[in-house]
């Protein structure tokens, strides 16, 4: 890249970075204040930490003992909300890691320019949601958690089971 180039990208990005893109930066990632405060936003090459094996091969009988769920310390702790509101931006799920009540209701809600879905990492783990009902921006769908586990999901658009665009509901009773 040329140097004048270069100089001109590295400035417009600063410009970007305090004025010009506020409007289009519906969550707020360069608006001052809000920059410094918002949560770290992941690559598509950071793998979800979470052993998809250990959970998928767990017991489902109900009158087993419930194998512990390991909570990672980057885990918003939403307990006790009826809903929880999780952003879906291109191509990120924020809040990506969440623990939740049983009966929460998920929203997840397309703040990106991009088509996404919402994916099970574990098979029939939840009921997926398509994209066609998370195809454009403000577009939302949701599920209710009623049973304690660990909920692993990808958008199979942006990422795989374990890498990309990832997230996690934990669920505890």
């Amino acid at each position: 890249m040329p140097k004048k180039l270069a100089a001109l990208t590295i400035a417009g990005l600063a410009f970007c970075a305090t004025t010009a893109c506020a409007a289009d930066d519906p969550v707020g990632l360069f608006a001052g204040e809000r920059a410094a405060s918002t949560d770290r936003v992941v690559s598509e090459t950071e793998e979800l930490d979470v052993d998809l094996e250990a959970i998928g091969s767990a017991d489902s009988d109900p009158a087993s003992t419930p194998t512990p769920i390991d909570i990672p310390d980057d885990a918003l702790d939403l307990t006790g909300f009826e809903t929880v509101n999780i952003d879906i931006q291109d191509n990120a799920f924020v809040q990506r890691v969440v623990v939740v009540s049983e009966g929460t209701e998920i929203i997840w809600t397309n703040q990106g320019r991009n088509e996404h879905n919402v994916r099970p990492a574990i098979p029939d783990a939840f009921e997926p949601i398509p994209s066609s009902l998370l195809a454009s921006k403000d577009s939302q769908a949701s599920l209710q958690f009623n049973t304690a586990g660990d909920y692993p999901y990808f958008c199979s658009i942006h990422g795989t089971a374990t890498r990309g665009q990832t997230g996690r509901v934990i669920v505890v009773d």
